[in-house]
């Protein structure tokens, strides 16, 4: 048997409730089992994401400590299937980048504090999960998870953004350009595959995969380099600063 109940995930006594008028008849389930059941399951949901989260950042720490990128996929929930995502996702693991979806991108204090803070601290907007700077038309949760999960990429270092869209999905239309500007305003690399549910020759999406980790190579060379250049003047300032220090401690003790 099937049934396409509607259930109201964000309220989980309502959604006891609708479980247990769609399902009591079928299989004798009471209003007591209809809560135990759906506070187990939206329990286990959360273990999910806490665990996927946790993985996340010991991805993204190694990243960083590696000094490698990392890619995160900008996507419906569905695009995560290798049969919709013509194994796009799969392809480029297989070249070194660790894929993170945008769901597991990990949330934990220091590291929002760390991408958003600055801004947070300036008003620009209201808290490091906000998104009222770049969308104000919230109407789908998932076009909101997209559009912070593109602030994110812009503001991590370590991080690249790839976008997956279908040409039926009429909600990802409006913030195309949004997840654009977000991203390639911070120069973060972005790449996108749109209309993948047409039919496609796999060649072609295999030459811009090849294209695509012919730049990343060549960004994180840049990146690298850009670290050691950092890495050597903040160590000849800190040197200068000691010299300086030492200079006006020598003086006040001449004095």
């Amino acid at each position: 048997m099937f049934k396409k109940t509607f259930v109201n995930m964000d309220d989980p006594p309502l959604a006891a409730r609708q479980m247990y008028l769609d399902w009591k008849d079928e299989i004798g389930l009471s209003e007591a089992e209809s809560r135990r059941a759906v506070d187990e399951g939206l329990k286990a949901l959360r273990d999910y994401h806490e665990a996927r989260r946790r993985e996340a950042r010991e991805i993204l720490d190694r990243l960083e400590r590696e000094q490698r990128l990392g890619i995160v996929l900008l996507a419906r929930p569905y695009h995560n299937d290798p049969g919709i995502n013509h194994e796009i996702c799969e392809e480029l693991q297989k070249l070194g980048y660790p894929i993170l979806t945008q769901d597991s991108l990990p949330i934990d204090d220091d590291l929002l504090e760390r991408l958003f803070g600055d801004e947070v601290a300036r008003g620009e907007f209201a808290s490091p999960l906000s998104i009222e700077d770049a969308w104000k038309n919230s109407y789908s949760e998932n076009t909101s998870r997209k559009v912070w999960a593109a602030k994110y990429v812009a503001r991590h270092p370590n991080l690249v953004a790839l976008e997956l869209s279908s040409f039926k999905c009429g909600h990802d239309a409006p913030i195309y350009t949004v997840i654009e500007e977000i991203i390639e305003s911070s120069g973060t690399p972005y790449f996108c595959f749109k209309d993948i549910d047409e039919n496609k020759p796999t060649g072609s999406i295999k030459i811009r995969i090849e294209t695509i980790a012919y730049f990343l190579k060549r960004y994180r060379e840049r990146l690298v380099a850009q670290t050691a250049r950092r890495q050597e003047i903040e160590g000849r300032l800190a040197r200068f600063e000691a010299e300086l220090r030492a200079r006006a401690a020598s003086a006040a003790v001449s004095v």
